[in-house]
């Protein structure tokens, strides 16, 4: 019997493997476009800041210098406590005919705080095309251009993209490429904008690039106001309208800070690990199961092998952890990371049960997700 699993354990793998390699050649890009021209279309890049002090600025001013001819920056300070309001009444009057700012104090009931700063962003956008963008990144001065173009030449309705990954504590090189290999492993790309069925979908909240009309058609971030995953959501409600999406890779054209510690990562990854699977508590288990088998359970393995001395299991360990390597690789060089994070897949894997326990836990009655100071029951 045990046997058996390691044979199931090695097919799983190598299924996995198949997908990566298909991706790494398949996974939709965004080339980098140096040409403008008139007839490109008015663009609304839109901002939501909610006590962003630490990375503001850099966005904002690489924002502010795109070579894209005809658009508006329009940014949320989403009842900010330190001193992103200065920051961005300071940017307004450096750029006075191109960046609006709006300062807001309240969030309503049943309302996610990101869901609501979008949909207060897109009231107050005037573009043919949203370009929805956290406030951690930063964007090279043709990554605009090149993101519109992308999306006209793929006749796409939502193109989402993965921008490059400025990562520095080990906390973040253990967890946020694992959500790459996530992206890269477990879902062909071309299954994204060739299948219809809403399950095969996945998105990245940090790019998220609408036409102006599917965005309407779909009642916008309204139709994702409570959730704690609404990038997915709304990519899911988009495509169910009969809408074309893409995800691609856009990292030589914007890279993005997300967290910059333990805790940071942390939470970050506990309050939507959970809600990406739409709250469905079994298949959520099974999946965490998964991941112990396949990228743990082979180290543990190992370890056993060499304690023991047996020959077979120290084969059978190697093949299994040179599989979930491999799965590793694809997904490092397909999105420019270090070759070292080959290494940390099995402690990656291990670190992202434990959030994901944590993130079960919050869900669970009378627990409550904390994320930017609000608290969501």
């Amino acid at each position: 019997m045990f046997t058996i699993f390691l044979c199931f354990l090695a097919g799983v793998l190598t299924l996995l493997c198949m997908v990566s390699i298909y991706n790494y050649f398949t996974f939709a890009k965004v080339k980098r476009v140096l040409d403008t021209h008139s007839l490109l279309p008015f663009v609304s890049i839109l901002v939501p800041a909610r006590n962003e002090e630490r990375c503001i600025r850099e966005c904002i001013e690489s924002l502010a210098n795109q070579i894209y001819p005809n658009y508006e920056i329009i940014i949320l300070d989403d009842d900010s406590s330190d001193d992103t309001p200065r920051i961005l009444d300071e940017l307004q009057s450096m750029y006075p005919q191109l960046i609006s700012v709006i300062h807001s104090h309240e969030l309503p009931d049943s309302w996610i705080g990101k869901s609501h700063a979008c949909h207060v962003l897109s009231r107050y956008a005037k573009g043919d095309y949203l370009l929805f963008t956290d406030a951690d990144t930063v964007h090279s001065p043709y990554a605009l251009n090149s993101l519109v173009q992308g999306a006209q030449e793929m006749q796409v309705d939502l193109l989402t993209a993965i921008p490059y990954q400025t990562l520095t504590t080990i906390w973040e090189h253990l967890m946020v490429p694992f959500m790459h290999v996530l992206y890269h492993g477990y879902l062909p790309n071309s299954f994204i904008y060739t299948k219809k069925k809403s399950s095969f979908i996945a998105a990245n909240g940090q790019i998220m690039l609408f036409h102006a009309d599917a965005y309407d058609a779909i009642g916008g971030h309204e139709s994702v106001k409570n959730s704690m995953v609404e990038d997915i959501d709304i990519a899911r409600n988009i495509k169910e309208s009969g809408a074309k999406v893409v995800l691609a890779n856009a990292t030589s054209l914007v890279s993005c800070s997300m967290y910059t510690g333990f805790e940071d990562v942390f939470k970050g990854f506990s309050k939507n690990f959970f809600a990406g699977f739409q709250r469905k508590h079994i298949p959520f288990v099974i999946f965490l199961i998964h991941i112990m088998n396949v990228y743990v359970f082979p180290v543990i393995l190992l370890i056993i092998s060499l304690i023991t001395e047996n020959a077979t299991l120290l084969i059978w360990s190697i093949v299994l952890l040179m599989q979930g390597m491999l799965i590793r690789l694809l997904s490092t060089i397909q999105f420019r990371l270090p070759l070292f994070h080959i290494i940390l897949q099995p402690f990656s894997a291990l670190f992202a049960i434990i959030i994901g326990c944590n993130s079960l836990l919050w869900s669970m009655p009378g627990k409550s997700t904390v994320w930017k100071n609000r608290v969501y029951h």
